[in-house]
């Protein structure tokens, strides 16, 4: 057993906006390995096979699923876009102070240390390039986050990164303190942009990196499968990850999202009469697969949507992503999603 003692300076909204923490880490209490990637809260009791109780945090109605990722809260009707942990160490005015792990290594890419601008609160974005372009993680409801750890920082898979709290723009209790944990694609650089077209009456304080740029796979169903051994790492589970919907998009221009990660295209070249492109969406508004088209095969409709698969493009009947009965029409959220691929 190694017993290290760091002197590590935090950021924080106080006023002394910089104090020192000493940072009592035993090797032994370490990130667990979770697949390829690192658990991302001193708790191993997922890990160890425990039930719900002993490692998320619900919500006031005291749900355990409501902590989860999906249709899990207003009885199905509003939608979780991420896993909350629950704070297991607690210093004596009762606020957490478990580290936070980095899942894996990669290259941080945004920190928000402005509780009031985020119903995230203190956040941390890192981006996963031997993953993919664009692959990232999010780490939110932070209390403190390292001088050490800002933008354009690499860190190491397992790293603390922060300490989790209850940080956010509304008031979270000490009693359900946790850690907000998201795995999901970012879609690019031109998404202030679209912002601005959309005329929300606030501003965006988070630039490329807010949230609504980013769109959440299904961390529980990931974690899941890494610990039973299905897959080894995030990018196994997004190959297998099956399509839900299909859509025929008819606009030619080159979406940022691929700019960010062509690996996406099926296509070695688009095509000189490219006129628009069949997309893949997975059951929570994924993007999976883009392939450019020629107007040879144009429609008279601008979007065309193709139901590959009902089971799985129902799971998640609260995101909205398709409507209609018996012809299905796009939804409000992959409609969403097509505006902010195909910025005008």
């Amino acid at each position: 057993m190694i017993l290290e003692v760091r002197a590590l300076k935090f950021k924080t909204r106080s006023a002394a906006s910089l104090f020192v923490v000493l940072l009592l880490s035993v090797s032994l209490s370490a990130s667990e390995r979770i697949g390829d990637h690192f658990w991302p809260t001193p708790n191993n009791a997922f890990v160890k096979g425990r039930t719900l109780a002993h490692f998320v945090q619900p919500t006031e109605s005291g749900k355990l699923n409501s902590a989860l990722w999906g249709c899990v809260r207003n009885n199905g009707s509003r939608f979780h876009e991420g896993i909350d942990l629950k704070a297991t160490q607690k210093d004596s005015d009762g606020e957490p102070t478990d580290s936070v792990f980095a899942f894996d290594r990669g290259i941080v890419r945004y920190v928000n240390l402005e509780p009031r601008l985020s119903s995230y609160g203190r956040y941390i974005v890192i981006e996963h390039l031997h993953w993919s372009p664009g692959m990232v993680t999010l780490y939110a409801h932070l209390s403190a986050v390292p001088n050490a750890i800002r933008s354009g920082v690499e860190v190491a898979g397992g790293q603390p990164i922060a300490t989790m709290g209850r940080s956010a723009s509304y008031t979270i209790p000490r009693s359900r303190a946790h850690l907000h944990f998201e795995i999901g694609l970012w879609l690019g650089g031109e998404f202030q942009r679209w912002y601005d077209e959309q005329r929300f009456d606030d501003l965006n304080d988070h630039g490329e990196f807010n949230g609504m740029n980013i769109i959440g796979m299904d961390v529980w169903a990931i974690l899941q499968a890494l610990k039973r051994g299905e897959v080894a790492n995030v990018v196994e589970y997004l190959a297998a990850e099956p399509a839900a919907v299909s859509v025929n998009h008819w606009d030619p221009q080159i979406p940022d999202l691929l700019q960010v990660n062509p690996d996406l295209m099926t296509n070695y070249v688009i095509p000189e009469n490219h006129e628009g492109w069949r997309i893949d969406f997975s059951a929570s508004g994924l993007p999976l697969r883009f392939e450019a088209l020629a107007s040879k095969t144009r429609s008279s409709s601008r979007t065309t949507i193709q139901v590959v698969n009902e089971r799985v493009a129902s799971s998640h009947s609260c995101l909205g992503l398709i409507s209609g009965g018996g012809t299905p029409a796009l939804g409000a959220k992959l409609n969403g999603i097509l505006q902010r691929l195909f910025v005008d």
